[in-house]
């Protein structure tokens, strides 16, 4: 009777200890890729988390790879076996298109397109968000830069007034990249640029 009665309290125990299965590793990894190419893991972060999961060899350890997230590979306390999270919201054509547009903005309107991206599209996709805040931070340190050699140029007569294309050249470049880099979907970061808005 007392083995009838382990049986049956094993029976709602947790699954935790249970080895992972590969299609649930295989989806474990799917929603990571999701939510990196949604924006809400970085780099870091994603290899780091995917590492785990393909290491893992009991549910816990799968489950312990989306720690501080909302989805669940495989559950914990259920008794059936894998069942499908609800769906991800993908990174699309269109964010990585919008994340172009933040950065190429900058050609024509300086800081003002990106800002208005950020106001905008932004508030729906939070990978277009993080291109145009970073193009308008580099936007406005660029400006920045451009001020100050100004105020140091006209101190100077003029002296320091060689260093305005070079400037200018290095902007143009960067500018370029960084749209180029929004549409592989790579999260760029400019250097030497102050981080204003965040």
């Amino acid at each position: 009777m007392g083995s009838s009665a382990g049986r049956a309290h094993s029976g709602c125990m947790s699954t935790s200890d249970l080895l992972v299965t590969p299609a649930q590793r295989d989806r474990a990894v799917e929603i990571l890729q999701e939510m990196y190419a949604d924006g809400r893991l970085d780099h870091l972060e994603f290899d780091t988390r995917l590492e785990l999961a393909l290491k893992a060899r009991t549910r816990a350890e799968l489950n312990g790879t989306f720690n501080g997230l909302v989805s669940r590979p495989v559950p914990t306390y259920a008794p059936a076996a894998f069942t499908r999270p609800g769906p991800v919201k993908p990174y699309g054509g269109k964010g990585r298109g919008m994340g172009m547009v933040a950065h190429w903005l900058g050609y024509p309107t300086s800081f003002v397109g990106p800002a208005l991206i950020v106001a905008t599209a932004g508030k729906e996709n939070p990978v277009v968000r993080r291109h145009a805040v970073e193009a308008l931070n580099f936007q406005l340190s660029t400006l920045a830069v451009f001020a100050l050699l100004g105020v140091v140029t006209g101190v100077t007569h003029g002296f320091t007034g060689f260093l305005f294309p070079l400037v200018g050249v290095v902007w143009f470049v960067l500018t370029g990249i960084g749209g180029l880099a929004a549409l592989l979907g790579s999260d760029f970061r400019y250097p030497f640029t102050l981080r204003l808005v965040r």
